[in-house]
């Protein structure tokens, strides 16, 4: 029996029965689907999302799938392309901490787009493609132990929107993994974009939505990729993570599902940036800090967050950049008690107040050696008087261990409906939490992505 990696996920991946993903997997994956679908309307209105629309149509003709928060379709592969980068815009969407992914947006992407150009796939099916995508991006994710070195969220992402659209076309376990070998060609990730603060993070989102197509269609045609397209020398891992170890991954398929792991974003900014906002709000909280008399704030960060989001204040700051930049997004909570939508519009970004209380933020490594860690962070708000004000932050807001409230979730979901290109009323955003809400008893899934197109 052929026992290698790539052969137990591509196993799990395709012949797991939806009767075997627990319940609360099932719940998870729809509290998930909920905030990615908010999330992704929320990005619409990026800029560039027009010009990522004109460029999709270029690629083909046809109206297969919807793009969410528009009136338009696209076809399928497209269309996921257009919603894995409104979905990851913004920085809002959600993570899987341990693998440093944000798999639901690919994963999501795909999947939806696959059942609407399906039509007849059943809201079961759906959530079963969603769960076991998840697990093939998050594992494999999750494997690396050092430094990030290409963009994961869409290395590893891509794996998992291929995963879904895999399973919802039922494909064996053999052509499958002729599929998976397919995608080494296609790897979307460059770490120069997060570096820059560029919107070409979020395209790259994209690119991982629709690899998943083009490799299915074309091991459906008959073509294969490279066997060992996982573990071989220059395989996925050798190539992207060389510091790896899959083994605890594969020991805990079909007992430990990976979208239990997920964490909620509560804030539009880099996910390493959450702990601090956290740490300064449990300080302000306190009701003892004045803004004016702030003399340093210190940041004691693990080396993840030093190099994600460590990152100075430059003139002219950008939406992109700065929802990365430690020194501006801490300053924003100091000055307005969180982070908004609102906090990277134009006007915010030139604030001089703002601006002048992030040169007093001096982000520290505090000496751990775990490449992949998101927490503990600690924060540290000297005064003028002398006085020291201190917030250490063992486990992320939104994560498992400190998940956000269903109020917090729905406040969260009606903000981002509200700021789309063409806002979503509260009462069209809760029928489509609703359709999703009872997704096992939808014959056609394809009714939630209408759902989401505007009147």
């Amino acid at each position: 029996m052929d026992t290698t990696a790539e052969t137990r996920l591509i196993r799990h991946l395709v012949e797991t029965p939806d009767s075997a993903i627990p319940a609360s997997a099932l719940a998870a994956a729809r509290r998930f689907m909920v905030d990615a679908l908010a999330v992704g309307l929320a990005g619409s209105a990026h800029p560039a999302q027009p010009g990522m629309i004109a460029a999709a149509g270029r690629w083909g003709g046809g109206e297969e799938a919807s793009v969410w928060g528009e009136a338009i379709a696209l076809p399928a592969p497209q269309a996921a392309f257009v919603n894995a980068f409104q979905a990851h815009a913004l920085e809002f969407d959600a993570i899987h901490e341990a693998a440093v992914v944000h798999a639901m947006t690919p994963v999501l992407a795909a999947a939806l787009a696959e059942a609407e150009r399906a039509g007849g796939v059943s809201g079961t099916r759906l959530l079963g493609a969603v769960v076991l995508g998840l697990d093939l991006a998050c594992t494999i994710g999750a494997a690396a132990r050092g430094a990030m070195r290409f963009f994961r969220p869409a290395t590893a992402g891509m794996f998992g929107a291929y995963g879904a659209v895999a399973r919802l076309r039922g494909l064996d376990a053999a052509t499958a993994a002729a599929g998976a070998g397919l995608l080494l060609g296609q790897i979307p990730g460059t770490m120069q974009a997060h570096h820059e603060g560029s919107v070409a993070l979020a395209v790259q989102m994209g690119f991982a939505a629709a690899a998943g197509f083009r490799a299915a269609d074309l091991a459906q045609a008959g073509l294969a990729g490279p066997a060992a397209w996982l573990t071989g020398p220059s395989g996925f891992l050798a190539m992207t993570e060389p510091e790896h170890d899959i083994a605890p991954g594969l020991a805990a398929l079909g007992r430990d599902w990976q979208v239990e792991r997920l964490s909620h974003k509560p804030f539009p900014s880099g996910r390493l940036t959450h702990p601090a906002i956290d740490g300064v709000q449990r300080i302000l909280a306190q009701g003892a800090v004045e803004t004016a008399r702030v003399y340093e704030v210190r940041l004691l960060l693990p080396p993840l967050a030093m190099r994600l989001v460590g990152r100075p204040l430059v003139p002219g700051l950008t939406a992109n950049y700065a929802r990365l930049c430690l020194p501006y997004v801490v300053a924003t909570t100091l000055r307005f008690g969180t982070v908004g939508l609102q906090d990277f519009t134009a006007p915010r970004l030139v604030d001089a107040d703002t601006l002048a209380l992030a040169a007093h933020v001096a982000m520290l490594p505090d000496g751990s050696t775990d490449q992949n860690a998101v927490v503990p962070q600690v924060v540290e708000i000297a005064m003028a008087d002398g006085a020291l004000h201190r917030a250490e932050v063992q486990a992320t807001i939104g994560s498992p261990e400190n998940p956000l409230s269903d109020a917090a979730q729905r406040a969260k979901a009606e903000a981002c409906a509200a700021a789309a290109r063409h806002p979503m009323p509260p009462a069209r955003l809760y029928e489509m939490a609703r359709l999703v809400e009872r997704l096992a008893s939808l014959p056609d899934a394809a009714v939630l992505g209408r759902a989401l197109r505007t009147a």
